[in-house]
């Protein structure tokens, strides 16, 4: 007796489902681990103090470094309502990664330009206040020996007016983050902070008047007063400015290579102003005379150079002075990438050239939000899914299959041959319903085969749930019906068995079933469908494209297995296909949840 088995194929080790699956989860929780926070560290290593060009000035001094901090527009979880997956959740995050990077380059003293946060000027109750100052002192910690330095931005105390701003915004914000005017000692340099929002006020009102500054008089405690004092003192320490809003300049000036796109552009609205106007800056410049500006409101980077007016008091005195824009500390659809600049100052005495420059600036990055999502979790999401796909969409091959008849072969038996009896797993010992009861008999029966005529025979083909290593149904001869007269009855006992032989449903004589032909087919679907012909390698070939019916998505979601020895209904591919993404993506988000309330 001879026996045809099913040959099992079997995944390689390295290539097996759980192997694949274990790789996916390592490779997103790395990918997540760099993306979230080591790209932050990595931009800090082309972020040095720019301490090298003093040295290289004949400097031995050791430089007091301070770090200028742009609009970090913290939001109000308050008013806008914060949330995981938000857009101001997001930005405030940013911040708290990108502020314990920038912390580990240990600054003396901090300069914020203003915009401190994003709704301050909205904010009308001192309570309110508060909480959303101590949100930011929660986020950007420094160590006490560290002084902060607070300019006012239109976002902190307004700017115009509006019955949506609160009377109180600049009261809260002295109160909370210092003078809105205000000037400072800081390594022999005179660090002046002005109140530039307003400044634009009172310069609105100075035009409405028509008026010149010469002979326009100050409001108390107004910024024109404060810049108008700091000239009286008499002193020859280099002055260094900072202004939330950039002085004015020609739209056609350049920026610089480290700006993304575009120039700073005059621009006002709706509480803010793009730059202050001519004859402001033009009697800021006047007045003070800074060694160098530095300014922030414009989200992008910028550097250029602004022409002092001629004076008859000092003729050697410079006439030209540089505005650094700083980068806007928090991610915005302006710009790819956030930034922040680092300044460092020596006294002037320890120069070793009376006209040596006794201070260095240096602008640094931070990681590109946009860039990584788009080049980074994107392609790898979209990889992720079809590896995913095709792991649910493959046949289990771990899964034996029933065992079913198909015909192969159509042959002629020589004359006077003897064929054996039919051999199949309905004929062995061995049955995957076997029980205590009756069984079939295992040998062979006798078969009366006619001399010269066709026999078909056929051949086992795999159906879920049979077991491994099941022998599988050898040809069985079949007989033309005009060949009815010559069965003996007497010769095939089984037609005639009795239910302590054959057991219900094993009836190999059942009527046997076959595909409806392509014309029935065709003739039942009413789905819509699309169909063309071309010609293709010399031969006409046709296309069919039909939409699922609502029958192929229910199995395509779930399928049921009829099998009785199956643990009830199998799981549908989309099913499949979820459960895994979940497998997979579990580590990577506790990884994320963990890294991120440890160390940020």
């Amino acid at each position: 007796m001879s026996f045809i088995h099913e040959r099992r194929t079997r995944n390689p080790r390295l290539l097996s489902r759980n192997t694949i699956i274990n790789l996916l989860r390592f490779f997103w929780v790395v990918l997540v681990i760099w993306c979230e926070f080591g790209v932050f560290f990595y931009s800090l290593s082309n972020c040095k103090w720019p301490d090298r060009e003093l040295k290289e000035a004949g400097s031995t001094e050791k430089p007091t470094r301070v770090l200028l901090i742009s609009d970090p527009q913290l939001p109000n979880p308050r008013r806008s309502g914060i949330s995981w997956l938000g857009y101001d959740a997001s930005s405030t995050r940013y911040l708290r990664k990108g502020w314990s990077v920038v912390t580990r380059l240990h600054p003396h003293a901090v300069v914020w330009l203003g915009d401190v946060l994003a709704s301050g000027r909205y904010v009308t109750s001192e309570d309110e206040y508060k909480n959303y100052v101590d949100e930011f002192k929660g986020i950007f910690t420094t160590d006490k020996s560290v002084p902060n330095y607070f300019v006012p931005g239109n976002r902190d105390v307004g700017l115009g007016e509006s019955s949506a701003f609160s009377k109180n915004a600049r009261k809260y914000f002295t109160e909370y983050f210092g003078p809105v005017n205000q000037e400072i000692d800081l390594a022999g340099h005179r660090l002046i902070f002005i109140d530039a929002p307003g400044l634009v006020d009172e310069d609105y009102r100075r035009h409405g008047m028509g008026k010149q500054y010469e002979t326009w008089t100050p409001a108390v405690g107004g910024p024109i007063e404060f810049i108008a004092s700091v000239t009286i003192k008499a002193s020859s320490s280099p002055i260094i400015l900072f202004s939330h809003i950039p002085l004015s300049r020609p739209a056609s000036t350049s920026c610089g290579p480290l700006r993304e796109k575009g120039s700073i552009r005059a621009s006002a609205g709706y509480g803010y102003q793009n730059m202050l106007g001519k004859e402001t800056t033009r009697f800021v410049l006047h007045m003070l005379r800074p060694a160098a500006v530095f300014s922030g409101d414009n989200r992008d980077y910028c550097n250029m150079t602004h022409h002092l007016p001629a004076t008859d008091v000092n003729v050697l005195a410079k006439t030209s002075v540089r505005e650094v824009t700083v980068k806007s500390f928090s991610p915005s659809r302006h710009i790819r990438r956030p930034g922040f600049q680092l300044l460092s100052l020596i006294p002037p005495d320890s120069a070793v050239s009376p006209h040596g420059s006794t201070f260095a600036d240096a602008a640094c990055l931070l990681p590109d939000t946009f860039r990584i999502f788009n080049s980074i979790y994107l392609p790898a999401l979209v990889l992720t899914a079809i590896v995913l796909l095709y792991l649910d969409m493959s046949p289990d091959r771990h899964r034996r299959r029933f065992s079913t008849l198909s015909p192969i072969s159509a042959t002629r038996s020589r004359p006077g041959s003897p064929l054996s009896g039919p051999e199949s797993a309905i004929w062995t010992n061995w049955s995957p319903r076997r029980s205590s009861g009756p069984t079939s008999p295992a040998a062979a029966l006798p078969v009366r085969v006619p001399s010269g005529k066709e026999i078909f025979t056929f051949r086992a083909l795999s159906a879920p749930g049979s077991p491994h290593n099941s022998p599988l149904l050898s040809p069985i001869p079949l007989f033309h019906a005009g060949h009815e007269d010559e069965m003996n009855p007497a010769h095939y006992p089984s037609q005639h068995h009795s239910d302590n032989v054959w057991p219900s449903g094993e009836d190999v004589h059942e009527t046997p079933s076959f595909l409806p032909s392509p014309s029935a087919r065709r003739s039942e679907r009413k789905w819509p469908s699309w169909s063309w012909s071309f010609v293709f390698g010399g031969r006409r070939r046709r296309i069919t494209i039909a939409l699922p019916t609502w029958e192929v998505m229910k199995r395509f979601c779930t399928s049921d297995n009829g099998d009785s020895m199956s643990r009830g209904k199998r799981r549908g591919m989309l099913w499949r296909l979820g459960g895994d993404s979940v497998s997979v993506a579990l580590p990577s988000v506790v990884t994320w949840v963990l890294i991120g309330w440890l160390f940020f």
